[in-house]
């Protein structure tokens, strides 16, 4: 890819005017928990467009990756009542008190991006690289890199509870959630992939 098509430049206007918005909500309300996640947005961002040229995501992953983008600023951001769309919870499927709570929205937000980042991995893997093998393991590689990937996000946020005194990264058990969600999520991504492909084929 030699050059940003049309479309490209699309994803990126569409994604700067909420993360401006965001950091700029985020600065102003002096929530310097967010404004980390904003500058780590736009840091992912620039890594994925930067490297195009090799990576050759398709158009759709990248609208993709920005809909994750706008659901994480938007749950920092938009107020449910007492609290932050991050800790609404959508439905008491499993409620054993505290963090242990099963669904919220953070908990789709993580499931939806870790499915995403599978995807990317996945068409990383049989696309540039041009990885060749038997389909379930390439798949199983591809969900590793995302849990390992959702690693380094739980490290960020660990990172973040020890610095910042107001915070709401949560515990234990949330940490735990949130691994258990990355890799769902990631398996699902890819189930469907699979799916879809045999399907038209």
């Amino acid at each position: 890819m030699s050059a940003l098509s049309k479309q490209h430049w699309y994803i990126i206007g569409f994604s700067a005017v909420y993360l401006i918005a965001g950091g700029i909500y985020f600065l102003r309300d002096l929530n310097n928990e967010f404004v980390i996640y904003v500058a780590v947005i736009v840091a992912i961002f620039a890594g994925v467009f930067a490297t195009l040229r090799a990576t050759q995501f398709p158009i759709w992953m990248l609208w993709l990756l920005s809909i994750w983008g706008l659901m994480h600023v938007a749950g920092g951001a938009v107020q449910i009542g007492d609290h932050v769309l991050f800790a609404h919870r959508i439905y008491p499927f499993l409620d054993y008190g505290g963090d242990f709570y099963i669904l919220k929205y953070d908990q789709v937000v993580h499931a939806y991006l870790y499915g995403l980042v599978a995807l990317m991995a996945h068409h990383t893997l049989r696309v540039p690289l041009k990885v060749t093998g038997h389909v379930f393991l390439v798949g199983l590689a591809a969900a590793m890199i995302s849990l390992g990937i959702s690693g380094l996000n739980e490290i960020m946020e660990f990172l973040i509870a020890v610095t910042l005194e107001e915070n709401g990264v949560g515990g234990y058990e949330n940490a735990m959630l949130d691994l258990i969600f990355n890799f769902s999520g990631a398996v699902l991504a890819l189930g469907i992939l699979f799916v879809v492909r045999r399907l038209h084929k």
